[in-house]
Formats: structure tokens, C-alpha cells, sequence
């Protein structure tokens, strides 16, 4: 029998087992690799599951908070919020869609296919249909949905809307704020960020029912929301509404196309009064061009002063000594200068005059040589200091600078020339707010005051005062003394216009009787494309009373009057009423003594 031999083994190489190991390694770290994937995913998935679960869960709210009242300086409400019924549905749960679009429809403006368009969607839980619903729109939706046949979906919530109970009043100084709550013009925008608070939030679990009402045991965060600050103005209402009347008066007695008057309190800045012509209605913003609700014309409208601006130009003479009260020019009616012949309103001389008769004739010829006195350097640097050519800083948004040709900044558009006109107010443009600034540091003894119109900022009980404060030192007190005086000779000198058609007294009397008042007027044309327009001109008065101790500082500026030919025939007489009208609102005592014949303390009206 054969024997069977021994299989052979192929020997295995160090090779071979070398590359058995890495593969084995290799497949191994792919599982690890693989499992770890799986299991980050999951995990991953798990929490973003997870999360937007507790997402479905949680409720995040914006708490509102309430903006701050408005008042005027004796506590009137002008700008406040009023509850008003605003008009929620939930189309899950209602019934009766058609019908019930038919009855909303009507009540709250809209189209009643725009309506049930809404009420049809199934897919929304909560929609605001209307906001702010008038209160007898609200009553009737109650009426009609009482009886639960158009369901449980109907909701009629309350929400603050801004409101202004005054309405036209004082507008231009209050401004708007929007229907989302956001300052657009005046007050409400300069303390925008105040007067509107700080939002509040509130996190909490809610219930998964279709009213989804947070579950209040469950863990939640609330910030309350921080309501607004009270802001009180320094507009006194009583001011305010006399020069509301007055501007409303004089704009139908003249057909005027404009008009600003201003009250200010020279000692402290405060602005007393301030209208404007055209006005609006800030409850109806809507209904305005933005430029409308926009624009302040006491702060944007750069007009030539005219003969007002005489009253700076002999503050700058007796301040740097370039002349003094004694020191006389001839004024010979019209005066050559640089190819020109510049004259006096009625091309008449009036002899040789000082600077208070320059005031009381209005000669431009006077003023013209005054200011030459002065000098160009001098002139242009208290030009600057009245704070002409740039923003008085008043806290109302939207200032305009006017214009001012500065030598410096143009010496190619400059030339003497320019100094001459400049000095009886033409070639040179103010706003009302910094003309009025200007000469209340005439009758404040030189110190030139920030205007503001915000005296009080208040939150809840604790109020703090928004305190008067000097720009700076303009001019010496013996310079106001001298100058005070002679614009009371001025008011005098206008006198007449008022009083001499019921008295028959034509000469030099109190404008006011009982009370000293300074005043100086002007007359500008208007520019019109380069030109000055003869047939179109603005009236305008300047001044303070008592003249002793200014307790008031008031500007009148009509535009485009129509039945009055000159600045004193339109300004004087508002500016006579607006002065005995505060004297009286103010109780100053008047002075029995300075009463002349057939005048009566208090009239005419």
C-alpha cells in the first residue's frame, strides 16, 4: 500500500502579514469613523429636534412700552397715548365667513373680498384686521359677535395710539410721531430716543391649545419694558395761542402767503411761543406733504433782515468803539459807492446823524457809513458772535444756518460792496430764530442765551430741569443800556400808526401806554431768481418790553403782504397787540405816568 505524503505549507512572508494588519487596521478606523458620524448626528439631530420643539413651545414676546407725554410749561397735555380698540381675528375660528366679512367690512373702511379673504384662511391663526377702530365701530362688532355665531375668533384689543388733544396747536413745535411710534419732526424727534422708552421682552413656555397662552408655572423671562420720559415744554399756552391768533389775524388782514412770530425769554432762552403759517394738524399727518410736517419756517427760512439788522450793526460800533452815541455821518439820501448809487427808502437825506437817529429814520445811508466805520474784520466778527451764519443749537431738529458771505471763506464773491449792503440787512440772510437770538442778547445786557424749548424732562414723580445757559458774552452791559434806549425813541416814533387815526395825535407817543418798548423794523425784498422783486416784500419787527427790564423778546415777520406797502404798516400793529397782551398775561404793572393825551392803558384792540 502506498503511503500518502505530507502536504506542504507555503511559508507566509513578513510582507504579507504586513499587509493583512493594515487592511484589518484600515477597515477599523472606517467603522470607528462611521459609528462616530452616526452617533454626532444623532445626537446633533436630537438637539436641533430638540430645540425646535422647545421653539414650538416657547413664546417670545415685545413688551411695548408707552411713550411719554408732552406738556407745555404749566402742565397741558399736547402730545399723549389714548387706548384705541383695534380689530384681531383667529380664521380657525370662525364661522360664518361670508356674512361676517359683510358686516366688518364696512366698519373698518376696507373691501369686504379683502376681508373674507382673511376670515377664508384657515392658516392664520392671528391677524390684526384693523387698527385703531373708532370706539363706535367697537361697539357695534361687540353687539354682532356677542351671541357666538361667528365663533370665538373675533378679538377687539386695546393699543396706544399717539394723539395730540390740541391739535393744529402748537404743532410746529410738538411735530409727530408716525403710527410706529417714531418721532418724525420736532419735539417727538429731537427726544425721540427718549420719549419713546426701551422695549421689553417676555420668554415663557406655551400650551400647544390654538390660543397658545403661556404656561405661567413653567420657567420664563421677563424684562419689563421701560416707558418713555415726560418731556415739559417751555411753551406757555397762553403765549402760544395769542400768537396763533395773531399770526392767523394778520395773515387774512394782509392776504399774506406767510408768517412767524416768535415769543422768547431773553433772561433764560426759553422759547414762549413760536407759530408759523401754513400749520397742520399732526392727528392727520397723513393727509400733509412730508415737507409740510417737516419743515419749521421759525428755524429754515433765511430771509434778509433789512433795516433790523441796523440795531447789530450799532451794537458792533459802540462795542469795539469805532464810534459812539454822540458821533454823527451825513446822511444825504443816496450815496455812490463802487459804481452804485445806494439810497434811503425814499432817496431823502436827513443831515447828519447819530447812531440812535440812524435807528429811529432807518437811513441806510447812515448805517451804510456806520458799518464802513466798523470795518470789514470787526463787522464779520460779531457777525459770528450774534450767531449769524450758523445753528443757534435750539432742540429742534431741522435748523437752517441762513446765509453769510464770509470774506474769508469767498474772496472772490466778496467786495466792500458786500460790507456796505450787509450793513442795512441786505446780501446777508437770517433765520427768525437766530435774529430773535441775537437781539434777545441786546435786552439780556450782552449775554447771548441757548433758545430751547424743553424745560423739564420728567420720569415718573422725579423731574429734572433743562437749566438756561450763556453761549457767550456778545457785547458790554453799557452797550445794551445805550441801545435800549434808543429803540424805545423807534417804538415811540411808530406810534402814530396806531394811535393817531382814534386820537388824532400823529407825533411821538408810547406804542404800548403804560409800558416802555423797544422796536425796530424793517422792510426787505424778496430775491427772485437773482433779482429783487418790487412788488414782493416781508414785513418785519423786532424788539422787547419792559425796555428796563426785558421780560419778553418778540419777532413779527409777514411774508408777501398785499395791503401793506411797508414792514411798519403790516409788523407794528401785531407787534403792539402781541406786546400789550403779554404785559398783561405777565401782570407788569404799567406806569400811570407814561400815558398820553386820548390814549388808554391796555387799547386799542
Amino acid at each position: 500500500m502506498a503511503q500518502l505524503s505530507a502536504p506542504q505549507r507555503t511559508p507566509v512572508t513578513r510582507v504579507r502579514i504586513n499587509v493583512l494588519l493594515l487592511a484589518v487596521a484600515c477597515i477599523t478606523i472606517l467603522l470607528a469613523q462611521q459609528l462616530v458620524k452616526i452617533q454626532v448626528y444623532q445626537e446633533l439631530k436630537g438637539r436641533q429636534l430638540g430645540e425646535l420643539a422647545q421653539n414650538e413651545l416657547t413664546r417670545h414676546d415685545v413688551l411695548q412700552p408707552r411713550r411719554g407725554t408732552i406738556y407745555d410749561r404749566n402742565g397741558v397735555a399736547l402730545a399723549m397715548n389714548v387706548n384705541m380698540p383695534s380689530l384681531y381675528v383667529d380664521s380657525t375660528k370662525i364661522k360664518q365667513p361670508e356674512k361676517l366679512a359683510l358686516l366688518l367690512a364696512p366698519l373698518i373702511n376696507k373691501d369686504p373680498a379683502e376681508v373674507l379673504a382673511i376670515l377664508s384662511d384657515k392658516e392664520r391663526e392671528w391677524t390684526r384686521l384693523a387698527r385703531w377702530i373708532s370706539t363706535d365701530a367697537a361697539q357695534q362688532i361687540e353687539t354682532f359677535t356677542a351671541g357666538g355665531d361667528f365663533g370665538d375668533g373675533v378679538w377687539l384689543i386695546p393699543e396706544a395710539q399717539r394723539a395730540y388733544p390740541q391739535g393744529e396747536f402748537a404743532s410746529r413745535i410738538v411735530g409727530v410721531a408716525n403710527h410706529e411710534g417714531v418721532g418724525i419732526s420736532g419735539v417727538e424727534a429731537y427726544y425721540d430716543e427718549e420719549i419713546k422708552g426701551i422695549t421689553g421682552k417676555l420668554q415663557a413656555e406655551r400650551s400647544g391649545s390654538a390660543d397658545q397662552q403661556p404656561i405661567w408655572i413653567a420657567p420664563k423671562e421677563i424684562i419689563e419694558p421701560q416707558d418713555g420720559i415726560a418731556v415739559k415744554l417751555t411753551i406757555d399756552s397762553t403765549v402760544q395761542k395769542l400768537v396763533e391768533d395773531e399770526l392767523r389775524r394778520v395773515v387774512e388782514e394782509q392776504q399774506a402767503e406767510g408768517a412767524t412770530i416768535l415769543v422768547m425769554e431773553p433772561s433764560t432762552g426759553e422759547v414762549l411761543g413760536m407759530a408759523s403759517w401754513p400749520t397742520f394738524d399732526p392727528n392727520k399727518y397723513t393727509e400733509y406733504e412730508p415737507e409740510v410736517i417737516n419743515r419749521n419756517n421759525a428755524l429754515t427760512d433765511a430771509y434778509e433782515p433789512g433795516s433790523t439788522f441796523k440795531v447789530i450793526v450799532a451794537a458792533m460800533g459802540l462795542q469795539t468803539g469805532a464810534f459812539t452815541p454822540e458821533t454823527t455821518v451825513p446822511d444825504t439820501g443816496v450815496i455812490r459807492r463802487y459804481g452804485y448809487g445806494i439810497g434811503n427808502w425814499n432817496r431823502a437825506g436827513n443831515g447828519n446823524l447819530t447812531p440812535g437817529m440812524m435807528l429811529y429814520h432807518s437811513s441806510n445811508v447812515a448805517a451804510l457809513l456806520f458799518g464802513e466805520m466798523v470795518g470789514r474784520d470787526d463787522f464779520y466778527k460779531f457777525v459770528k458772535l450774534f450767531g449769524y451764519g450758523q445753528e443757534t443749537g435750539i432742540d429742534l431738529g431741522g435748523e437752517g444756518v441762513g446765509i453769510v458771505n464770509w470774506p474769508e471763506d469767498n474772496p472772490d464773491g466778496w467786495s466792500d460792496l458786500t460790507l456796505d449792503t450787509n450793513s442795512f440787512g441786505q446780501s446777508i440772510a437770517v433765520t427768525p430764530i437766530q435774529h430773535l437770538t441775537a437781539l434777545s442778547a441786546i435786552a439780556n445786557g450782552g449775554l447771548l442765551m441757548w433758545p430751547h424749548v424743553v424745560k423739564e424732562k420728567c420720569e415718573g414723580t422725579r423731574c429734572t430741569p433743562v437749566q438756561p445757559r450763556v453761549v457767550r458774552r456778545v457785547v458790554d452791559q453799557g452797550v445794551t443800556d445805550a441801545l435800549r434806549s434808543m429803540m424805545t425813541k423807534n417804538a415811540e416814533h411808530y406810534a402814530n400808526l396806531i394811535w393817531g387815526p382814534s386820537t388824532g395825535n400823529w407825533k411821538d407817543q408810547p406804542l404800548v401806554p403804560g409800558y416802555r418798548v423797544s422796536a425796530k423794523t424793517g422792510t426787505s425784498q424778496i430775491a427772485v431768481n437773482g433779482v429783487y422783486d418790487s412788488n414782493s416784500v416781508i414785513g418785519s419787527v423786532v424788539g422787547f418790553a419792559p425796555s428796563d427790564n426785558p421780560r419778553v423778546s418778540i419777532l413779527v415777520k409777514i411774508d408777501r403782504p398785499k395791503r401793506a406797502q411797508w414792514g411798519i404798516e403790516a409788523a407794528i400793529p401785531v407787534y403792539h397787540r402781541v406786546v400789550t397782551k403779554l404785559m398783561s398775561h405777565f401782570r407788569i404793572p404799567p406806569d400811570p405816568s407814561y400815558v398820553s393825551e386820548g390814549q388808554v392803558i391796555g387799547g386799542p384792540r
